[in-house]
């Protein structure tokens, strides 16, 4: 349960989209974010950190960038790994309210206006997918993780690692400062590293939608049990980092 929101006007909102060879998509999520965000509200801008895409994402970003005023592409020239430019991506907003979310085209823009208003009370606001239009086991296989998240890291998540989030850059800056340890799922660490600070986290559910140019381009099957044998591997590391880090 959360706290109801403070009453107050929306402020400025800086989104970050992170992209990499999203071609095919790319066009029709700035719009929907533009459209259903940035032009509501005075001062918002729309950023899309991209990083070393080789199949013309940067040629479609350089078009709409000369359409859209309010639209910024930070262009990645070679791959630097997601946790390096999803923390490169974060010093670039103006505003300090940040909405993060990736390209895929699952998520919908309108739920930044549920989860907009509880970061005034708040420090991060994390989505969770609901009716989550995945495969069947990777329903299972997400079910399983963010059970062990919560009985380790003695946590209340239903969806930890959830892209669609919404957070303030000044206390993301100073966690982002330390080094941090999980090289594939960031956002299930940042989840923690905000907990564990003693910032003020909440959730609330996100709609999910099939990714619209085919299946999802997560992780594939072959790869995800090695993925998440490191991931429970790093577990007692990452506890005793973020302790350290906030000096308990």
């Amino acid at each position: 349960m959360h706290n109801m929101p403070s009453a107050e006007p929306q402020p400025a909102v800086s989104i970050v989209l992170l992209a990499h060879n999203e071609a095919a998509v790319i066009e029709t999520v700035i719009r929907d974010f533009y459209d259903k965000i940035v032009r509501k509200i005075p001062g918002s801008e729309l950023i899309i950190a991209e990083d070393g895409s080789t199949d013309g994402t940067k040629d479609i970003l350089a078009r709409l960038c000369r359409e859209l005023p309010a639209l910024r592409w930070e262009e990645g020239k070679e791959r630097r790994g997601y946790v390096q430019a999803f923390k490169q991506a974060m010093t670039y907003p103006r505003n300090d309210q940040i909405l993060f979310c990736d390209c895929s085209g699952k998520h919908d823009p309108d739920d930044f206006w549920t989860m907009a208003p509880l970061l005034a009370d708040h420090d991060l606001v994390v989505g969770y997918k609901v009716r989550r239009a995945d495969p069947f086991y990777r329903l299972i296989l997400s079910h399983v993780f963010n059970f062990l998240v919560n009985r380790y890291f003695q946590v209340e998540f239903n969806d930890a690692n959830c892209p669609m989030r919404i957070f303030k850059k000044e206390k993301f800056l100073k966690l982002a400062a330390r080094p941090w340890l999980e090289p594939a799922l960031v956002n299930f660490e940042m989840t923690l590293r905000f907990c564990y600070a003693g910032y003020r986290v909440t959730q609330v559910p996100v709609k999910h939608f099939p990714r619209r140019d085919g299946p999802s381009r997560g992780l594939p099957l072959s790869r995800i049990p090695r993925v998440i044998w490191n991931v429970l591997t790093l577990f007692p590391r990452l506890k005793k980092d973020m302790r350290a880090g906030s000096g308990n």
